[in-house]
């Protein structure tokens, strides 16, 4: 009998390998939206279209080791298989805790694996952290590509995480024609960290990057100029 190899990736390789790419992944996820189109993939459960199978833990203590039920505490598995050029299979599996902070570790923990469609076997097991993320926000990037008024010129950011973070890099590159970003965190401190970042990533120059101490709603007039990208900070 022959042995199973495969790869494990860590978030260092995963960076060398070009996750960050925030075009690839965009160009990546309108592909994966085409093949869902033509219904060339299936995920979890009796419908083929579940989100994912998640473990609750109690509210009271059952065992001696056994965790209690906590803020945002749960386990996920989201397994799925995609056809097209990638025919696999896979799973996101993740732990989270808002905890975690106070451990120095990320609210979740995520891992993905990659197997072989025939067989089973695995091709990859690997960190995804930054997977997860880079793909949340090419999300609403091809969302904008296609749904966006042309007019639009301004970007308006509302919780300068992570998320946030993913998604606007995303939009930028999806959109070429947006000229001003607008940002907003409840955290003053958060919302500078987020424009320094993305006026060195992006180079634009500071009259580009605007920083709002009040979320406020616009006059109709300027809907249609404006694109807004809502998430928490977490």
């Amino acid at each position: 009998m022959s042995k199973v190899e495969f790869l494990f990736l860590s978030e260092e390789d995963l960076v060398e390998a070009g996750v960050l790419d925030a075009k690839k992944c965009v160009d990546t996820i309108e592909e994966v939206f085409r093949l869902l189109g033509e219904k060339d993939y299936i995920m979890g459960g009796p419908r083929e279209n579940s989100h994912g199978s998640q473990l609750w833990f109690p509210k009271e203590k059952r065992t001696e080791n056994m965790p209690v039920a906590g803020p945002d505490r749960r386990f996920m598995s989201m397994n799925a298989y995609l056809g097209g050029k990638y025919n696999i299979t896979g799973q996101k599996w993740y732990g989270s805790n808002v905890a975690n902070k106070e451990k120095g570790l990320p609210r979740s923990v995520l891992m993905i694996t990659l197997n072989d469609a025939d067989t089973g076997a695995p091709f990859a097991y690997m960190s995804a952290n930054l997977i997860s993320a880079t793909r949340t926000g090419a999300v609403p990037a091809v969302a904008t590509k296609y749904l966006a008024s042309k007019e639009a010129h301004t970007l308006a950011i509302i919780g300068a995480g992570v998320i946030s973070w993913s998604s606007t890099l995303a939009i930028l590159e999806a959109n070429k024609n947006i000229k001003q970003v607008n940002i907003f965190d409840i955290n003053e401190q958060q919302a500078e960290k987020f424009s320094n970042n993305l006026k060195k990533r992006t180079r634009r120059r500071n009259s580009d990057i605007k920083l709002h101490r009040r979320c406020s709603q616009r006059s109709r007039r300027h809907k249609r100029r404006s694109i807004r990208c809502c998430s928490s900070r977490n």
